[in-house]
């Protein structure tokens, strides 16, 4: 009875709108659709998910709110258009990760930060974001000619995990998850020192342990101090780099300072103080491009807080109204 019910389980996840039944129907209408289909069904599509998953378009429009400083309708309206992008990114995804990709432009600058690091030796660790098109990110660091890690939080839906993953490493990818053995964190810091690229994530903590707040549009945000803590070991620098969608198959490659995390950063104070430039730089990109940061639950604690405050207050209101009659 209980493997009868854990299939039960994995197929109900496997139907959800963010399952592997979906996922793979979308590859067959982004790689083999007509143009057509590729450019009108993604908006389409995102705004019936926006219309019928709650929790991800309430936590949208929380993001939104802060970083835009508006509320109510027009707080929901920027939060559709980034559930529009959202489809946008992702359908060009899989059409450049299929048999049949159509070519994509790429500004990609001549001279940056990552390839004098990679000149010098010195490997690269370089930090993103749910932002843009981060799998193209991924892809086009392997055209800087050095080994490319992906180290990155498991899929929200399990059932996707295997077939995203195996995507990513046939373009060339390794793909390290962060939830697993300290043994993982020993061989990235072997291959920075052998002048390889390790990529992370830098707008999802997988846990409180290890995350720091840090300001962020104006309030304390939780980010993971992994990044950080693995450059300070290997002596590799510290990079942003991001990549906004400026129109159809059409990207650019944002590269970021070069940020050098000191040995003496063992020291809180120290660490905060470079994770606070790194996540300024962050926060000038999604301000530049806010329906490109994809982060679909609430990212401030303070305003889950005020949410559920609200959400209790509400609650004894209507407790007292019912008292009264």
């Amino acid at each position: 009875m209980e493997w009868r019910n854990t299939t039960l389980a994995s197929l109900l996840q496997a139907l959800r709108f963010d399952g592997l039944w979906w996922r793979k129907f979308a590859y067959l209408g982004c790689v083999y659709g007509p143009e057509w289909w590729k450019q009108y069904s993604p908006p389409a599509i995102a705004a019936i998910i926006f219309a019928l998953v709650r929790s991800n378009r309430r936590g949208a429009i929380a993001n939104m709110e802060r970083i835009l400083g508006v509320t109510g309708t027009p707080a929901a309206a920027v939060a559709l258009r980034m559930f529009v992008e959202f489809a946008h990114c992702m359908t060009e995804t899989m059409e450049y990760y299929g048999p049949r990709p159509k070519p994509l432009t790429l500004e990609v600058p001549a001279d940056n930060a990552l390839a004098d690091a990679l000149r010098n030796g010195r490997g690269a660790v370089v930090v993103t974001g749910h932002f843009g098109n981060w799998d193209v990110a991924a892809k086009t660091l392997s055209d800087y000619g050095r080994p490319v890690s992906l180290v990155m939080a498991r899929e929200v839906n399990a059932t996707t995990h295997g077939y995203v993953r195996q995507a990513r490493e046939r373009a060339g990818v390794r793909v390290i998850y962060s939830d697993s053995s300290v043994f993982s964190s020993l061989n990235v810091i072997r291959a920075l020192r052998g002048n390889e690229i390790t990529a992370m994530q830098l707008d999802r903590a997988t846990s409180t342990s290890g995350a720091r707040p840090i300001p962020f549009f104006g309030a304390p945000a939780l980010f993971p101090s992994g990044p950080f803590v693995l450059a300070r070991l290997s002596g590799a620098p510290l990079i942003p780099v991001f990549i906004p969608r400026l129109g159809t198959r059409h990207y650019a490659v944002r590269v970021g300072g070069s940020f050098t995390v000191p040995r003496e950063a063992r020291d809180t104070h120290a660490l905060e103080r470079v994770m606070a430039e790194v996540v300024g730089e962050f926060e000038a990109a999604v301000r530049c491009f806010p329906t490109q940061w994809f982060q679909f639950s609430r990212f401030w604690p303070d305003d889950a807080i005020s949410a559920d405050t609200q959400g209790s207050a509400r609650g004894e209101r209507s407790e007292q109204l019912r008292a009264r009659r």
